[in-house]
């Protein structure tokens, strides 16, 4: 009788998993990975929710809450040489993997661990020396937390390593686990540590999730090194090209560690108090919008690297990916706009930001205007163009400059004419709801000149045809 059970249960398991391969043939890998991807990460995000809207303001005083998102992007620039690495890591390592070249595989996963632990001392060299006078500007006191800050920088940058592996290899499952298993973690961490110190509790958070997620990447990639594959050097067949490839990547993140600072510290330094602490609050929500198109993206890259190495058209894959994108992200806005008000009734954490309601919708647009543009960059990068450069880093160089001149536009008395002081005051650019308007504009003027770019490429392209 149990044999018979067990023997029932094997075929209809067998049928599930027969259909859900029929489903993975009809929409093919970009849809179907995207899809496994998104939901895997959405159950993640109700615990990160948890965490966003009442474990930190539960522990985070309001006067130390507009700091939270500085210390995390400090932490993020700390690793922008290694944000390099991983692109470049991951598009040849997908260009390998590709052509079956098994022995370069092996080859670059080990030589690029290598390297990641260099970058990893110098920038830790660096961020000592720079942390104090940033914490003197966003008003924190250090303590632990520069050590803190050091290693979650560091560790949530080589993470990527490990997982652009795991991309580039296209092994889309130990990807899916990484994201089921991570929020939960980090929600048990934090819950022990916050209590202590709340800040450097936080970081901790951010810690030890990245390390579990080493471990699984580690495990799943297992057979690409094993013993039996005989690594076999790719510099002197491939090192030009790869030092070309890094050398045009290294441009958007070395911009970025410059100029994407400033926005948090216009935030905390330049805005009151509440409304530095009402775009953290807001800001946990209006990242809703950009959620579709971060799974769409990543699983995009190896594609159209893929598909570029094979010599094929991905303009498809961009055109589905935006398209997904701005749909799920105009929805989203949508929603915020009619139910942000009673949604922040519903939790005591966020009541007092109730206002700010119309301003977390203009950032969810805001932001689902600048991930359509972010998507177009790793789209062109995973295709080996970089034209995009030109225009986006300028804006990026234009946006920073315009947010600093702005908001402290007092500078200025006495070196530029009064009447054009007094109407950079006007602007009051330091308000959260006029801040939130000049991003969604710059990123709009990014977006537009994506379009431009590719029309006139797709031009060009039939009149030599």
């Amino acid at each position: 009788m149990a044999c018979s059970l067990t023997g029932t249960k094997t075929k209809d398991l067998l049928k599930i998993l027969g259909k859900l391969n029929r489903l993975h043939e009809k929409f093919g890998d970009f849809w179907w990975y995207s899809f496994m991807l998104f939901v895997a990460l959405r159950v993640g995000d109700v615990i990160n929710a948890i965490v966003g809207l009442w474990l930190v303001p539960k522990y985070v005083g309001q006067e130390e809450l507009g700091a939270v998102l500085p210390l995390t992007q400090f932490a993020t620039s700390v690793g922008a040489p290694i944000t390099v690495l991983v692109t470049v890591f991951t598009k040849f390592l997908n260009k390998f993997k590709t052509q079956g070249e098994d022995g370069k595989v092996k080859s670059m996963l080990l030589w690029f661990s290598g390297i990641a632990v260099i970058i990893i001392l110098i920038t830790s060299a660096v961020a000592i020396a720079i942390l104090p006078h940033y914490f003197e500007r966003i008003r924190v006191t250090s303590g632990s937390l520069v050590f803190l800050i050091i290693a979650a920088g560091l560790i949530t940058t080589i993470q990527p390593v490990f997982n652009n592996a795991l991309q580039g290899l296209k092994k889309f499952n130990a990807i899916t686990l990484n994201s089921l298993l991570a929020a939960p973690v980090r929600l048990v961490v934090m819950l022990v540590a916050m209590p202590f110190r709340a800040l450097s509790g936080y970081m901790v958070g951010q810690i030890v999730p990245q390390l579990m997620s080493i471990g699984i990447a580690c495990l799943s990639m297992r057979k690409h090194v094993h013993r039996d594959i005989k690594a076999v050097p790719f510099w002197k067949t491939d090192g030009k090209d790869i030092l070309r490839y890094a050398s045009l990547v290294a441009i958007g993140p070395l911009v970025a560690a410059f100029t994407a600072p400033v926005t948090y510290m216009v935030i905390r330094q330049r805005m009151t108090e509440m409304d530095s602490a009402a775009y953290y609050m807001i800001s946990r929500f209006a990242e809703l919008a950009t959620f579709a198109g971060a799974t769409l993206a990543f699983v995009m890259f190896p594609l159209a690297a893929e598909a570029q190495t094979r010599g094929k058209s991905s303009l498809k894959l961009l055109r589905d990916m935006s398209i997904g994108t701005t749909i799920f992200g105009l929805a989203a806005t949508a929603i915020l706009y009619l139910f942000g008000r009673q949604i922040f009734e519903l939790i005591p954490t966020c009541r007092p930001y109730v206002n700010y309601v119309p301003d977390m919708a203009l950032m969810a647009l805001t932001l689902t205007v600048g991930i359509i543009w972010t998507n177009y960059c790793n789209h062109e990068t995973a295709c080996n163009r970089f034209w995009y450069l030109t225009y986006g880093e300028l804006l990026a160089v234009l946006q920073a400059a315009f947010l600093i001149c702005f908001t402290g536009y007092t500078f200025f008395d006495g070196i530029l004419p009064a009447s054009f002081v007094s109407w950079m005051g006007s602007l009051r650019i330091s308000n959260l709801h006029n801040f939130l308007i000049a991003l969604l504009l710059f990123n709009v003027a990014r977006v537009l000149a994506a379009a431009l770019d590719i029309t006139i490429r797709e031009v060009r392209f039939k009149r030599h045809r």
